[in-house]
């Protein structure tokens, strides 16, 4: 039989993991979190940390066969910027992650989120994503490993009569978001005077708060709220717009290149989520505006720079 006490939580070490363990610990939700051998995170009250390789399937069956945990929030996956997208890693992320999910289920689990990526919808243009009626067509590697997680997530709840959910998070951004993506590397660029090529930056995307995020995913977790669900904005907006709102709040405008780059053939011109399903499964809609949450980041990026 599961704990009822015990709440799962893998990828806690990662972007959008700290921030939501930071909530279930001041919510006083007791958690076991997951972080990878040899790793020495800082205590968090109400927190047991357990080591653990989840790319080994024999590691992570074990876990959960040793835990019996009743609810597990999945988001560990391999988020390396540049290397995700094509890397053969996330298969055995998918490989590890569907006998762990499997196990949950056996070993009495009731409740599992996941959580995949919009780059499920694909390479084609997507003006509004709605879950179960916009076509799930990835075309890159880590896109579909995640098509093939959520698949096997659903087929081990329904096996053992469980019950998973699973969140398609757009764009992150935010306080603590790793080098190598978009916003920190034109927050860092602008900050050290350097200049930024970029492509002419019409596409438009849907960027959501790492705060926001979080804040979804928990509440996914409490409606207990099954199949997949669209987490972003809601909100259009354009790379271009994103510079240089950068750009106003940290100066630097005559950095920017537009145009200096080819825009990726393969780069859809939208990617927006409908939100309709989140707000009906929970009540909630994303909360920050773009120009706060770059502020957010700006100020992060700054306090980082300063402390090399």
């Amino acid at each position: 039989m599961a704990r009822d006490d015990v709440l799962l939580l893998t990828g806690a070490t990662g972007f959008v993991g700290r921030r939501v363990l930071a909530r279930l610990a001041a919510d006083g939700v007791p958690v076991v979190a997951t972080t990878s051998p040899g790793a020495t995170p800082g205590p968090v009250a109400g927190v047991e940390w357990r080591q653990a390789d989840l790319t080994d399937p024999a590691a992570c069956v074990a876990l959960v066969e040793g835990l019996r945990p009743a609810r597990w929030l999945h988001l560990a996956w391999i988020a390396t910027p540049g290397k995700f997208w094509s890397s053969p890693d996330n298969l055995r992320w998918l490989a590890a992650g569907a006998l762990m999910a499997e196990a949950f289920f056996r070993s009495g689990g009731r409740y599992a989120l996941g959580v995949g990526t919009c780059a499920e919808y694909g390479g084609a243009d997507r003006a509004s994503c709605i879950e179960d009626v916009t076509p799930v067509a990835a075309d890159t590697v880590y896109g579909r490993a995640k098509v093939a997680m959520g698949a096997a997530l659903a087929a081990a709840a329904q096996a053992h009569g469980g019950r998973a959910g699973w969140a398609r998070v757009f764009f992150p951004y935010g306080p603590g978001e790793p080098p190598g993506r978009l916003v920190p590397s034109v927050i860092q660029a602008v900050l050290a005077g350097a200049p930024v090529e970029t492509s002419h930056g019409r596409q438009v995307r849907d960027f959501i708060h790492v705060a926001d995020v979080a804040e979804a995913l928990l509440r996914l977790l409490a409606a207990e709220a099954e199949g997949a669900v669209n987490v972003g904005s809601g909100r259009d907006t354009s790379l271009r717009q994103v510079i240089e709102t950068i750009t106003e709040i940290a100066g630097g405008a005559e950095l920017i290149r537009f145009g200096a780059r080819e825009a990726p053939a393969h780069e859809p011109t939208a990617l927006v989520a409908s939100v309709d399903r989140l707000q009906a499964a929970t009540g909630w809609r994303p909360q920050r505006a773009l120009r706060d949450g770059l502020e957010d980041a700006i100020a992060d990026w700054r306090t980082r720079m300063a402390a090399r």
